[in-house]
């Protein structure tokens, strides 16, 4: 054989291949600090709550603790080139311009409650949202999976405290509001919606149904995701706080992934059979816990709450699918009242009603699209709504491509990160917070995430 002489190129300069090495381990450690700091946005997201309502002097200030970590998380991305640049965040930048742009109208015209509340309504619609793109840049797959064994860890000492809230009276310390005028939204005979380590019910039920996401995830797999008596316990702790936690948010959320994991069932004929052996799971732990009398006395407490809200809205089938599509159609009745530059850009929101009128309350409508609409006009307003609209749309598509490649966990979490990207209201800080956190989770799980890489 003949002797080749291989030549290579040479550095650029003396030192260049340290100095790579060396910016590639700076970047991994930015990367690592910026993952830190997501996972600190989870755990204040699970207790600033508990904190609000059991340490009051810091109901307050911890309304928007999330606000700076966010925008310390956006300014790590951008060190570390993991903040995304594409046609979502281009999208983004435009529309939050345009509402700034907006937001000086409406304060030079005298619309509105003036500068403060304006600021704080760009900061509800548009602060948080850019952290759905930068979770997927930042989170891996294992990153997904940890949290989500933290969420289902959680969940057992979570519905501990949730039935301690339920069997305690409304006035007790347990079941304390983050205002000292205010209490825990009432139940029936007697008892409140229990909240958990949140300041309403609305944390705990999209808690739950995160958590009803990874559990399914784990009992369909064919390998050990967490371990047995982990996600045997989070599954009694997701049946026991159906009932109990008198939100139909919660259980008709944790239906909804259930609906998910049928249909992907259906899209893959091969993986039906373990679907089956979850379903059969589930059934087992609900009629365990239907034997003892607790669980019968709060699913007939549940019943009668069902009963009177479904009574209030014209029947099951109307109370359903107008719980859904209501908040969207509201949005077409209040034109004739938002005029062309709205009505007040945070207006809308609890804080900002609290800082016009001293009290918490809705001035404009209760649902989401309304307040968007009724806040920054039809055409800004509607806009945004089609924005939001839009990134749930491919987040579908692409979790929708995954199942069909058997790519079980983004296709469960689309489940609940589409309908809220599209409905959930983003006035209330625990409710946005998962909002964008379940989306963000929903991506990372997405092998190579075409869409927004």
């Amino acid at each position: 054989m003949l002797n080749r002489q291989v030549t290579v190129d040479a550095p650029p300069y003396p030192g260049y291949f340290q100095d790579s090495a060396w910016q590639a381990s700076a970047t991994d450690e930015l990367v690592t600090a910026t993952r830190r700091m997501i996972w600190l946005y989870f755990w204040l997201l699970i207790f600033e709550g508990a904190l609000r309502k059991w340490i009051p002097p810091l109901s307050v200030p911890l309304l928007v603790v999330r606000d700076p970590l966010v925008l310390l998380i956006y300014f790590q991305a951008v060190r570390c080139r993991r903040f995304p640049v594409n046609a979502a965040m281009a999208a983004y930048f435009v529309l939050l311009t345009l509402f700034i742009l907006l937001a000086l109208v409406q304060v030079t015209a005298g619309i509105g409650g003036g500068p403060l509340v304006a600021a704080y309504g760009l900061r509800t619609d548009f602060l948080h949202l850019p952290l759905i793109f930068v979770i997927p840049r930042v989170f891996s797959y294992a990153d997904v999976l940890k949290l989500g064994k933290w969420i289902l860890i959680l969940s057992i000492p979570m519905a501990a405290l949730m039935f301690l809230q339920y069997m305690s009276p409304p006035e007790s310390w347990i079941n304390a509001a983050t205002a000292a005028d205010a209490k825990q939204i009432a139940f029936v005979e007697g008892k409140i919606r229990p909240a958990g380590t949140f300041s309403f019910v609305t944390g705990a039920a999209h808690f739950y149904i995160l958590a009803t996401a990874f559990v399914i995830y784990a009992l369909a797999e064919k390998r050990a995701v967490y371990s047995r008596w982990l996600v045997w316990a989070a599954l009694f702790s997701i049946a026991i706080v159906q009932p109990i936690s008198g939100s139909r948010t919660l259980v008709l959320g944790c239906a909804l992934i259930a609906v998910g994991a049928i249909v992907f069932a259906i899209l893959n004929p091969e993986r039906a059979h373990r679907i089956i052996a979850m379903a059969i799971l589930i059934g087992a732990a609900v009629g365990t816990l239907s034997l003892t009398s607790f669980f019968q006395e709060a699913v007939t407490t549940f019943m009668t709450r069902w009963d009177q809200a479904n009574a209030a809205t014209g029947g099951v089938q109307r109370g359903l699918v107008w719980r859904f599509l209501g908040t969207l159609l509201d949005a077409f009745d209040v034109l004739p009242t938002a005029g062309f530059f709205g009505k007040g850009l945070g207006m809308g929101t609890g804080a900002g009603s609290t800082l016009m009128t001293g009290a918490s309350q809705f001035l404009l409508a209760e649902s989401e699209w309304p307040r968007v609409v009724l806040e920054s006009g039809p055409f800004l307003g509607f806009s945004f709504l089609a924005y939001r609209v839009w990134i749930a749309g491919k987040t579908a598509l692409e979790a929708a491509a995954g199942a069909r490649r058997q790519q079980l966990l983004a296709w469960l979490l689309a489940w609940h990160a589409c309908p809220s990207l599209v409905t959930e209201q983003l006035s209330q800080p625990t409710n946005l917070g998962f909002m964008v956190f379940a989306s963000g989770l929903c991506l990372a799980a997405i092998p190579r995430n075409r869409a927004y890489n």
